[in-house]
């Protein structure tokens, strides 16, 4: 990215609002939305063709891809941070899993000092969502038993320690001994909080809710089903308004028809799309040893020995076209779904998520078929059509 492209106006573009979309353009100045309108002038001129702007998406729960995890350092996030990019997703967070907890606290520490020095071309890495050891038994999907934890003082301290001020989400059950308090210690500080991998009753989803649980981890799965007689934690986070809940819209995690139901319930301002994207994502259909287990690929479902899921292959693109058709939501509440409602649930959305003026200057532009042509971060175009763009802002 040159630092001397300082402005540009795009044009002829279809910009996707969270309320609807318009024909127009959009001034960037030094990284920010400057105006939005028709008829503006000012900087380097980028031809949209016809495409649709949309907001850089935002995956705040994902774990790896092409071969490499979160955990594995910062080789390995740059590499997810490049592959996230080709997927129209300018902004992320390093997600956490359930391993031996000295190496939970190193990979928190190792992700928060990776944001502070990563490279400025790729996607951005957000902050930390820690996903990891504080889960029910039953509930606790493909994590580990042996490495499950309550979330006792001692250990949410040595977190928030670990993850400093990148420590954007954590997850946890809240029926587990310690959780209301560990909740109301994270929310003091500006963490959001999830409930994951939880077989809470009704009441004790509430009790987690009212004490600041404000987010659902990949709703529906790790979680105790609805019944009609006890909702259960299904039941409250499903009808509280003060809970956004995540969907893996693969057509794997949840049927078509479980995502059309979801997204009525909650709406497109509590709805937010996650990859929960693995290591696995990106490579051939087949049997794989990762973190002393068999897991295996077949036409993108992930799954362990038993058939249990074990995350997903799936990416922010895919899952706001697979909105558009498997819930027959408007394009622009998927988009919603994928950039402006995560960027809110982790705390972002002063400066992403959406195209206003006065927030960050990134962006996808989105063909007919709502394929990823071209991404632009801080206003800068970072892909083939990028550099087109950018010889042309320098005169050359």
């Amino acid at each position: 990215m040159d630092k001397n492209v300082n402005s540009l106006l795009i044009r002829n573009v279809r910009i996707i609002l969270p309320g609807g979309i318009f024909d127009g353009e959009v001034l960037v100045e030094d990284g920010i939305i400057a105006a939005l309108g028709a008829g503006l002038s000012g900087g380097a001129v980028y031809d949209g063709k016809g495409m649709y702007l949309a907001p850089g998406f935002i995956d705040i729960h994902n774990h790896g891809r092409l071969g490499v995890n979160v955990m594995d350092g910062d080789a390995a996030l740059e590499t997810i941070a490049r592959d996230h990019l080709v997927h129209g997703v300018t902004g992320f967070l390093a997600g956490l899993s359930t391993a031996p907890w000295e190496k939970v606290l190193d990979s928190a520490a190792a992700a928060a000092a990776y944001c502070r020095r990563q490279k400025p071309d790729i996607s951005r890495c957000l902050g930390v969502y820690s996903e990891a050891a504080f889960f029910s038994v039953e509930k606790r999907g493909a994590h580990n038993p042996g490495w499950l934890l309550p979330p006792d003082r001692e250990k949410i301290g040595r977190l928030l320690e670990a993850g400093g001020d990148a420590l954007r989400v954590a997850a946890l059950a809240p029926e587990l001994p310690g959780a209301i308090e560990a909740i109301g210690r994270l929310r003091r500080l500006g963490i959001t909080v999830a409930a994951a991998h939880s077989n809470a009753s009704y009441a004790e989803a509430l009790a987690g809710i009212n004490a600041g649980v404000s987010l659902a981890t990949h709703t529906f799965n790790g979680m105790r089903g609805l019944h009609h007689q006890e909702p259960g934690i299904l039941g409250a986070v499903l009808s509280d308004r003060r809970v956004i809940c995540e969907l893996i819209a693969d057509g794997i995690h949840l049927s078509p028809v479980v995502l059309s139901i979801a997204q009525r319930l909650k709406g497109p301002s509590l709805t937010a799309l996650v990859s929960d994207s693995v290591e696995l994502n990106g490579l051939a259909d087949g049997e794989y040893e990762t973190r002393e287990r068999t897991v295996s690929v077949q036409n993108g479902a992930v799954r362990l020995a038993d058939g249990r899921l074990a995350g997903s292959c799936l990416d922010l693109d895919r899952a706001v076209r697979n909105m558009t058709v498997f819930a027959g939501v408007p394009l622009w509440d998927a988009v919603a779904m994928a950039s402006l409602v995560p960027a809110r649930a982790a705390g972002l959305d002063a400066r992403k998520g959406s195209v206003e003026t006065g927030k960050d200057a990134d962006f996808v532009l989105l063909d007919a078929g709502l394929a990823v042509r071209e991404v632009f971060l801080g206003g800068v175009a970072c892909g083939t059509a990028g550099a087109r763009a950018r010889e042309t802002a320098l005169g050359a």
